[in-house]
């Protein structure tokens, strides 16, 4: 089997890690890679559209990333509350998220993460 990639971006009141039932209908943008240094491009070039869109971020394994503003919320009548709108961004690896092992790559998600 040869190995893909994908990149997706989302908007959900769910950070992009959960996976909750359903998870893929909040999905925005969709790429996929038979390389995995264009996949890790794209993941990298998006961060950096997100980081510099929104105030707040938070990284889970650096496969997964979740930008918000935290003025930007909707009232779930269901809950009876406001609810936050999460961006999120997720790198995989064969329908995995993606282990990222990479000095190079964590440093660049790091940096990026500090701005």
């Amino acid at each position: 089997m040869d190995t893909t990639w994908r990149v997706i971006t989302t908007k959900s009141d769910a950070e992009p890690w959960w996976f909750f039932e359903g998870w893929e209908k909040d999905i925005d943008r969709d790429w996929l890679f038979e390389s995995k240094d264009e996949a890790v491009e794209t993941f990298l070039t998006e961060m950096k559209r997100f980081r510099e869109r929104f105030p707040k971020a938070k990284t889970k394994n650096f496969h997964s990333i979740a930008f918000w503003d935290p003025g930007e919320v909707y009232f779930c009548e269901a809950c009876d509350d406001d609810l936050q709108i999460y961006y999120g961004l997720v790198i995989f690896e064969n329908d995995q998220p993606m282990e990222i092992k990479d000095d190079s790559t964590v440093t660049k998600i790091t940096n990026q993460m500090e701005q």
